[in-house]
This record gives structure tokens, sequence and C-alpha cells, in this order.
């Protein structure tokens, strides 16, 4: 068996071990906390260097060795495409971030990396250009900068930016196979430390969504429920679940794992309105304003798509 610290290790014995995925169940227990790709993988390399191969069985997966890519200028993108990149720190010093493309313009790609606010463009260039080479020699010498620097941090990004198709691919197919795990906007957690709020909470949040123009990502709605969700990720990911499960209230406006919710159907529950409001069809009214208003007056004014004028 080859020696980590050789090439020949990371290109053909390398393999994510159901023991990593322990170590990380473990972690996120520990610290009751959400990781992304990039943290877990520079996490597993360092883990390589210091203790040597792991020798466990191999964790179950469809271990596709493209799952993820280097960034490449000239390449073909998709929506959904997992890529690596490498960001600017200080001139000259870089760092490696996986991330997930969004969209794909006819000039470049916008993705969203791991641990970054908003999103990120990278331009596209046609192959053998010179703006696709300035990007290979770039990364080259973020490698050769990253294996002189001395520390096992930068030996461990160096070893991510070569041969990360390889190791971000595996993680990311052996997490996505076990079922221990669930992934939110980039992040995974553990499902049994996920804490659902109660049907209160939800209809608070139900309720609170009719005053929301767009669809609005899992972490914003949180702060709508009331009483709070469980603090930190146990209750994001907690309401993330019950979300998924309440078809009937809520709708992902975006595929993937980066929903972007709208609400779906009336609220639960009665309410009282601040407006009065009458059925067009039948000239009844409906509600008047302080007068608690049923569920099947909610459920009409639903249908009219006067709920949100009266609340």
């Amino acid at each position: 068996m080859a020696e980590v610290s050789s090439e020949d290790y990371w290109i053909d014995e390398f393999q994510v071990s159901t023991r990593d995925l322990d170590r990380i169940a473990d972690r996120m227990r520990k610290n009751q906390t959400a990781y992304d790709l990039t943290g877990l993988a520079r996490r597993m390399v360092q883990g390589r260097l210091r203790h040597g191969a792991e020798r466990g069985p191999t964790a179950t997966g469809v271990l596709d060795d493209s799952l993820v890519r280097p960034w490449d200028p000239a390449a073909e993108w998709q929506p959904g495409d997992h890529v690596i990149v490498i960001k600017p720190i200080v001139k000259g010093v870089y760092e490696p971030l996986t991330g997930e493309v969004r969209e794909i313009q006819q000039d470049r790609v916008v993705m969203d990396l791991d641990g970054e606010k908003g999103q990120a463009t990278y331009m596209r260039a046609a192959p053998g250009s010179t703006q696709a080479i300035h990007w290979r020699n770039m990364v080259g010498e973020a490698i050769r900068r990253m294996k002189v620097g001395g520390t096992e941090e930068q030996l461990a990004d160096s070893i991510f930016l070569l041969h990360g198709e390889r190791i971000g691919s595996q993680l990311l197919s052996a997490l996505q196979a076990d079922e221990r795990f669930i992934r939110l906007a980039g992040r995974w957690f553990l499902r049994e430390l996920a804490a659902p709020p109660s049907d209160e909470q939800i209809a608070s949040l139900a309720w609170a969504m009719l005053g929301l123009d767009e669809p609005t990502p899992t972490a914003k709605l949180s702060a709508f429920v009331d009483p709070p969700l469980t603090a930190g990720d146990p209750g994001l990911f907690g309401l993330y679940l019950s979300m998924r499960k309440r078809a009937d209230l809520f709708e992902n406006a975006d595929p993937g794992q980066r929903p972007r919710w709208r609400l779906a159907g009336p609220p639960p529950g009665s309410f009282t309105p601040s407006n009065a409001a009458y059925d067009p069809d039948t000239y009844q009214v409906l509600c008047v304003p302080g007068e608690s208003a049923p569920p099947q007056v909610v459920q009409r004014l639903w249908e009219l798509e006067l709920l949100g004028a009266v609340v």
C-alpha cells in the first residue's frame, strides 16, 4: 500500500470508509453543528496525513469519481454540478472551496460556494484560450505555494486541489447514500439531531408567509417561527424536514437541496382579520375586522386570493 504522502495513494488507493462517516457523525453529535463538503473533505485529508491510510470497510454508495469536478472555464457545466474552485485570500494565497453551479450564462457561471455569503461568478473561456490557460497556471501555482508552505493545513489543501475530484466525489456520494445524513444549502447534518417544530410553530410560519412576496430560503424563514425554533442547526434542519413533509402548506420553488419556499395552501386554524371581505360569487360577508374567522372562511379567502389582503 502506498504512503499517504505519495501521489499513488490519492490517485489509486484513497477510499472513503465507513469509519470516516462514523467520525463525521460523532463530530456532529458533539458539536450539534452542520458541516459543508469543503470542511469535511479537508478534515478527512488532514486525518489521513496524521494517522495514515484508512483500512476500514469502504462506505456504501456509488463512488463516482466525477461527481465533483475542479473548475475549468473551458468545460461544459450544468446547474446542480458540484465544483472545486480556488478563492484568493491575499495576493498569491488561495484556498480551495467546493460549491454548486446555480446558473449558466453566456460568458459566466454563477455558483454557491461553501461558507460564502451571496453567489460567486466565474468567467467562462474557450478551450485553449489565454483565459483558460491562465486559470490552469494559477491553480498550478497555488498548489506549488501550498506544498512549500510547511503547514499541515496547506499540504492538505494542495492534496485536495490536486485530487479533489476523487476525494470530493467519493465523500459526496457516500454522504448521499448514508441515510443518517441530510443536506441543506450545501451543509450536512445528522437526521437524528434535527428537532422538528410543533404544529403551533408550523402554523405560525404559514401565517407569516402570507406577507412574503418572493420564495424564501429555509434559514430566513426560521426567523418567522413563533415560538422560536430549537436553537442552531437542530432547529433549522428540523424545520427543513417538516416543511418537506407538508406539501399542503409549503412548496419548494427551486429544485435540488437549496430550497426557497412559498406558501402552497391556506394556513391552518382561525384568525382575526384587520379588513373586511365578501364573497364575489354570493355577496356573502366572509369576515369583518376584529371578529374571529374560522378555518372554512380561511379556505374560501385563500381560494379567492383575498387572505393576504385581510390579514
